[in-house]
């Protein structure tokens, strides 16, 4: 079995390390879709000059290819026909590559009236290198300016091409914006959740760990602390009672010798107070030891509903005589092994407190048996739950903190031995005696005693 502290330094470790791995997905998460935000931004801004680098390389072919053109028959070094043969290839691969990277319907459009139009001037050019001369004779003026036009519709439709393309890309560019917002603010959102979830477990884990367990060491460092100095008390108190026992036996045989010489009334009458005030002395020397010596228990098997109405029988007649009304509620057998005497002593101490508490006036008391699963001391148990209730004018408030106190009480003649004595007891079984009073509403002591607690058969003296 952990300690309490052993378990709360477990429960904080693993707080600790979910902390850290919290963190450490966060900072992952938010680095990856920074990387990819940034990576796209880039690549985004990149795309934003491609139309009109397309639109500069068409423009590069068709000038290539007419410049070549209007050179045929002006040098006779220059190789006219080769020269636009390559010119003629290279616009005709610009096409198709751009006809097989078309984004759209209207891209396509305009490329495929490029096209056409390039079919037309490819033609023109082909009727040129099949007239006489070929392309050693310098074309005419009327050729020149056929050419020229081709070229500047050409050069029109490129500007048209590089105007849809660039709506296109700018489309694109705005749809790519907006993911990549949409992205950063789902990161935000997610670590913000994230963020807000580590809170709410932190809470939850103070709350229903951290404090209860930090409760649970101030109240058993208090608890131990007052069992020492009960310990204590305890000694200090059976050794004073035993110096106490030895003179008082001499002073009651002396006192039985003189009340047989004693004649006058008076004389009598005084030797009956002081046997009285000795018989006193005795019974606070025996609650004294047996508060600060308690037997061990012998643990039997009982049967505690037949047990509680048997008792109720007996203390019947005597409450009966105090106008008090005993009641018992036991129908569910409860079963388990205890020490019959000493649960009958705490039973009747419960008792006579009841009974004390009426003075005189007319009341109940009623004894309630019960088994439920519940915590016992901390750890889940099967327990029975005796009580004893009366509708008594209940424990003022100012002397509940103390009622288990030794040596505490409110009455005249009490020694205030009887509900320590009454837990010690109960203690000794596993179990444990807790109240509940109010004025004008009644007391209720509620002995728990566990079912399965490991006992160790005595035998019979």
């Amino acid at each position: 079995m952990r300690s309490p502290t052993q378990v709360l330094y477990r429960r904080l470790a693993a707080l600790l390390a979910l902390l850290i791995i919290a963190v450490a997905a966060c900072l992952g998460l938010a680095f990856v879709a920074a990387r990819n935000a940034n990576r796209t931004l880039r690549h985004l801004a990149g795309v934003e000059l491609e139309a009109a680098q397309l639109a500069r390389q068409f423009r590069g072919a068709v000038d290539d290819l007419h410049g070549a053109l209007l050179r045929i028959g002006t040098e006779s070094a220059y190789d006219s026909a080769a020269v636009i043969q390559q010119r003629r290839q290279r616009l005709s691969a610009w096409l198709s590559a751009r006809l097989a990277a078309a984004r759209s319907r209207e891209e396509r459009q305009i490329l495929q009236q490029l096209s056409a139009e390039v079919r037309s001037y490819f033609l023109r050019l082909d009727g040129v290198a099949a007239r006489s001369g070929g392309s050693a004779m310098p074309l005419d003026r009327d050729t020149v300016v056929m050419f020229d036009d081709t070229a500047n519709r050409l050069q029109s439709m490129a500007d048209d091409f590089a105007a849809v393309h660039d709506a296109d890309l700018r489309d694109l560019l705005a749809a790519s914006l907006a993911a990549v917002q949409q992205m950063r603010n789902l990161v935000f959102v997610c670590v913000s959740v994230l963020i807000v979830a580590i809170g709410v477990v932190v809470v939850l884990l103070y709350r229903d760990v951290v404090r209860p367990l930090r409760a649970q060491l101030f109240e058993s460092a208090a608890l131990l602390a007052q069992r020492e100095k009960l310990a204590a008390l305890g000694t200090l108190a059976a050794g004073v009672a035993h110096e106490i026992r030895n003179p008082l036996t001499a002073v009651k045989a002396r006192l039985y010798t003189l009340r047989r010489g004693v004649s006058s009334p008076g004389a009598v009458e005084d030797v009956q107070a002081i046997s009285q005030e000795i018989d006193r002395l005795e019974r606070i020397v025996r609650d004294v030891l047996g508060y600060a010596r308690p037997a061990d228990p012998k643990f039997n098997e009982v049967e505690l509903s037949a047990w509680l109405k048997d008792l109720a029988a007996f203390l019947q007649h005597d409450l009966a005589a105090s106008q008090i009304t005993l009641a018992v509620e036991a129908a569910a057998p409860v079963s388990a092994r205890f020490d019959v005497d000493q649960l009958r002593q705490v039973v009747l101490n419960l008792v006579r407190n009841a009974q004390e508490a009426f003075a005189g006036q007319p009341g109940t008391i009623t004894f309630t048996l019960r088994r439920e699963r519940s915590k016992l001391r901390g750890r889940p148990a099967e327990v029975a739950v005796l009580s004893v209730t009366d509708n008594g004018p209940g424990i003022p408030a100012k002397h509940q903190a103390r009622l288990f106190d030794p040596f505490f009480t409110t009455k005249a003649a009490g020694t205030g031995l009887g509900l320590s004595i009454v837990a010690r007891l109960v203690e000794q079984h596993g179990g444990e005696i807790t109240f509940q009073s109010a004025p004008r509403a009644g007391t209720r002591f509620s002995v728990r005693l566990p079912l399965d607690f490991p006992t160790r058969q005595t035998p019979p003296a």
